[in-house]
């Protein structure tokens, strides 16, 4: 590739980067984040749009003048299959290049065999990947436990140890990039907070807890990937051992047949379904809001302790944590301001619900894909592509 033409697939990749990042921009809007003028603005849109790799389409009315567009991913350009494998069941969706996800196939599962289960997953992956072809450009995973490369190392609450996820990639040459269902979430979220605040701070409640601290979009790295791992910090019981292997881990309160016996539940085949209906029954029995009361006090205290470890600009309640503290805000709110150190109780961040929803692993996955694969060489590779064809 000449030097040229490296610079002219550069921009590409940071106007793809900036879309991955804010979805719905305008030109001016991305001009502005390249720091470009309106000509070259339009001649990189031009060129993109050209190489089916974004679209513009009409915005909604905003006040008279010229109808403005925004920009989206091109329905025939890259795409990259996802898969969120949580505690009782999976989804498998595609993702475009601005982090929108469409959903192909649900399935629930018991957590008895993990290899069944991923064989299951691989079959899936390869009948989605067939009528993709060469849009496709990677899959990503998340899973509920500690990743290492492409290899699941431990879902404690599963029981699961040393899962190869290296056997979804549908064909080889095809990326796989895997991670931890609540750090794959905060890429999502941190991305969907306009303006976008440097450091966020993402805590998520499924079956147990975890989150991540993103700076300038991204995960904070660690020596290897293992972090994130809030749950296992000793904010619990200290007698009471947890399946990771130490003791008094703040994800134990939250074990789901723990929950149940002391909210006098059943639970059901999902445990996440049997927490969420806890956290959302609008008349529970006595024994049910004292536990839920319990539970938003104790991701209230564990919430102020992270931020007084990690100071971030914000902090957003993932998965079911925002439920939890729905069903007892004052609870929570008691018990982050008791835990806050008094210089942080001055000035607490702000701590919101999640924007991105139910699919932000999904979306989080998706971008992590697009993270590794789209840099200048494969957009060169992809426009051959489809000047070829």
């Amino acid at each position: 590739m000449t030097s040229p033409q490296a610079r002219h697939w550069r921009s590409a990749a940071d106007a793809l980067a900036v879309l991955r990042q804010e979805q719905r921009l305008t030109r001016p809007e991305l001009g502005a984040r390249l720091g470009l003028d309106s000509g070259p603005t339009s001649d990189l849109v031009k060129r993109l749009s050209l190489a089916a790799l974004i679209t513009e389409q009409r915005a909604a009315a905003n006040g008279p003048g010229r109808p403005t567009t925004t920009l989206h991913a091109h329905p025939s350009g890259p795409v990259a299959l996802v898969v969120d494998l949580r505690h009782g069941d999976w989804r498998l969706a595609t993702c475009a290049v601005d982090g929108v996800v469409e959903i192909l196939a649900t399935g629930q599962h018991d957590g008895a065999d993990p290899d069944a289960l991923v064989k299951l997953l691989r079959s899936r992956v390869r009948r989605a990947a067939r009528p993709l072809g060469d849009r496709l450009v990677g899959v990503g995973v998340a899973v509920p436990g500690l990743t290492l490369d492409d290899r699941l190392v431990h879902a404690t609450m599963l029981g699961w140890r040393d899962v190869d996820l290296s056997r979804l990639a549908p064909a080889p040459g095809i990326a796989l990039v895997a991670g931890n269902d609540a750090t794959m979430a905060a890429v999502a979220e941190a991305r969907r907070h306009v303006p976008r605040p440097r450091t966020l701070l993402h805590v998520v409640v499924e079956v147990g807890v975890g989150g991540a601290l993103v700076v300038d979009g991204r995960p904070t790295a660690s020596a290897r990937g293992l972090h994130g791992e809030f749950g296992h910090l000793p904010l619990g019981d200290p007698d009471l051992e947890c399946p990771c292997g130490a003791f008094g881990c703040w994800s134990v309160a939250f074990d789901v047949p723990q929950v149940a016996r002391r909210a006098g539940i059943r639970v059901r085949r999902d445990p996440r379904a049997s927490l969420h209906r806890l956290f959302t029954d609008p008349q529970p029995s006595p024994a049910g809001r004292r536990t839920r009361d319990a539970l938003a006090a104790d991701l209230g205290r564990g919430t102020a302790g992270l931020v007084n470890a990690l100071d971030p600009e914000v902090v957003t309640l993932g998965g079911l944590a925002a439920e939890l503290r729905a069903s007892s805000p004052d609870g929570f709110a008691d018990a982050v301001s008791r835990g806050l150190m008094a210089v942080h109780r001055d000035r607490p961040p702000s701590i919101v619900d999640a924007r991105a929803g139910d699919d932000a692993p999904l979306v989080g996955a998706g971008l992590s894909v697009f993270d590794r694969v789209l840099d200048a060489g494969m957009l060169a590779r992809w426009a051959s592509r489809e000047v070829s064809s």
